[in-house]
Parts: C-alpha cells; sequence; structure tokens
C-alpha cells in the first residue's frame, strides 16, 4: 500500500511538473538565446476592446509597431468602436498601465478569415535593458474585397526600456528609441483642430 502511494505521488509530481513546463512554452515561447532573459507575455485578441487602429501611411510604412505605456498613447492609437448591446470595454483601465505595457505590430491586409491566425509570437527577450520582440507574419490568402487593419497586441510586465526592436520573421523591421520618447512608428500627424 506504500509503496502504491509513493507511486501515485511521483505520478503527480511529474504530471504538475510537465504541466508547470507547457505553461512556461507557451507563455515564453522559445528558449532565449545566451545572454538574453526571455519575458513573459499574454497575447491580446483583437475582440478584448471595443476599438480599431487609427489610419496610418501604410503606403509607405507597411509596418506599424508601438510600445503603449500610459492611457493616452492607447487612445492615440486606437479609437472607440461603440457598437449596441456590446459590453465590451473600449480600453485597459488606468490601473493596468501601473503593472503592464503593449507591444503593438500592425499591418494592412485584405481581411483574413482568421484574425488571430495572422501573427504568431516566437519570444520576446530581454538584454541591457533593450526589448526584442520576434514574430512570425503569416500572409493569408483571402477573397475579402475590402482591406482590414491587423493587429498583434502583447501584454508584458512593466519595465523601463532603452529601446525595442523588432524582428519579422527573422528580419529586423525597426525599433523604438523609448529614451528619446519614440513609442510609436510610423509617427501620426495629429488631426488639425476643426474651425468652430
Amino acid at each position: 500500500m506504500r509503496i502504491r502511494k509513493m507511486f501515485i505521488y511521483i505520478a503527480w509530481v511529474a504530471m504538475v511538473t510537465v504541466m508547470g513546463f507547457s505553461v512556461t512554452v507557451f507563455a515564453n515561447g522559445k528558449e532565449a538565446p545566451p545572454g538574453e532573459i526571455s519575458v513573459p507575455y499574454k497575447i491580446m485578441q483583437m475582440s478584448d476592446y471595443q476599438v480599431f487602429l487609427k489610419n496610418w501611411d501604410e503606403t509607405n510604412n507597411s509596418v506599424l509597431y508601438a510600445m503603449i505605456s500610459t492611457p493616452a498613447q492607447y487612445n492615440d492609437l486606437f479609437h472607440p468602436a461603440p457598437v449596441m448591446k456590446s459590453k465590451r470595454p473600449f480600453s485597459p483601465s488606468e490601473i493596468f498601465y501601473t503593472r503592464e505595457n503593449i507591444l503593438v505590430v500592425a499591418r494592412v491586409m485584405p481581411y483574413p478569415e482568421n484574425v488571430d491566425k495572422v501573427f504568431d509570437v516566437d519570444r520576446i527577450t530581454e538584454r541591457n535593458s533593450e526589448l526584442s520582440l520576434y514574430y512570425r507574419y503569416n500572409e493569408r490568402s483571402s477573397d475579402a474585397k475590402w482591406k482590414g487593419k491587423i493587429c498583434l497586441a502583447i501584454q508584458i510586465p512593466k519595465r523601463s526600456y532603452k529601446k525595442v526592436h523588432f524582428f519579422e520573421n527573422g528580419r529586423k523591421v525597426g525599433e523604438l528609441n523609448l529614451v528619446a520618447r519614440q513609442w510609436l512608428h510610423p509617427q501620426r500627424t495629429p488631426t488639425p483642430p476643426q474651425p468652430p
């Protein structure tokens, strides 16, 4: 009886260990290279909030990327999309930004059948206070007659970073210099005030 209990305990420990490993791999993507630290993250679904991305010049800048750390930055990038009977919020609460930042990557494309399959995160790493996001852009064929702005939004723990580097399909597509207060690329031209 004692041996049986010990066997059950060992099996239980092994199962919990495997489950914990699976969760870690899912949360952190691939292993960080030597000298880099894996950054935990959570992918936010496009349907989490009732918003749409504001326009940018996608002809000259096919990829938009950002590091959102304040409600004002979120509101500068996203526009509320009120829909009758929907109870989804328009944005994260202000308290959210005391603990989290949001990395955003976006492209304009013929609207795909499944927006959640357009981007995949490989890993997010940190070295010397510089963040690197490695992701895959999976170009999808679509019969849609209209284009949409599809984005990848990733929640990460709030830290003080100097720069953020963005790597798409193994190729560097850009960086943000956070020390110089560059949180968005391409920079958007503010809408001029309308005459009364």
